[in-house]
């Protein structure tokens, strides 16, 4: 899949974290700080979704895209219809599976769902290949428009 493109004109947050739970959980709880500053409060329905999307993501991350001495990026992009979440990782050997649900869950473990929540929540994914180390994942999740825009 070829790269989203970015519009600069959009507000836009990114942060590294360790490639560690600690780091995933830090990413969502910026994430889910960053939509208060741009005016989607915690409750919504967007905010959310951005945060089940961010956990998942950061977490596949920290688990799969594991490199020792390597961070992975989070990046935010606020867009007038969608927040796009993208999240970076040191190991694009690893791909993503194209079909969240490729295999069947078991229903007795804690891991497997992940990319059905992605898929859910998302209005849209997928991933590409920014350099020749990093893989990207993102996701768009549709705003609530009823919500407050920037500087309002």
């Amino acid at each position: 899949m070829h790269a989203p493109t970015a519009d600069p004109t959009h507000p836009t947050l990114s942060a590294l974290f360790s490639p560690t739970p600690r780091g995933a959980r830090r990413a969502r709880l910026l994430a889910v700080h960053q939509l208060g500053d741009w005016g989607i409060p915690r409750a919504t329905p967007t905010a959310e979704a951005v945060a089940a999307v961010t956990a998942e993501l950061a977490a596949n991350a920290a688990v799969h895209g594991r490199h020792r001495g390597r961070y992975f990026r989070l990046r935010l992009l606020l867009q007038e219809h969608v927040v796009r979440i993208e999240v970076s990782d040191a190991r694009p050997e690893r791909p993503v599976p194209t079909a969240p649900a490729a295999a069947p869950v078991n229903a007795d473990t804690d891991h497997g769902r992940g990319l059905v929540l992605v898929a859910a929540f998302a209005e849209r994914w997928g991933c590409f290949q920014p350099g020749p180390a990093v893989k990207t994942v993102w996701a768009d999740v549709r705003r609530d428009l009823r919500t407050a825009s920037p500087g309002s």
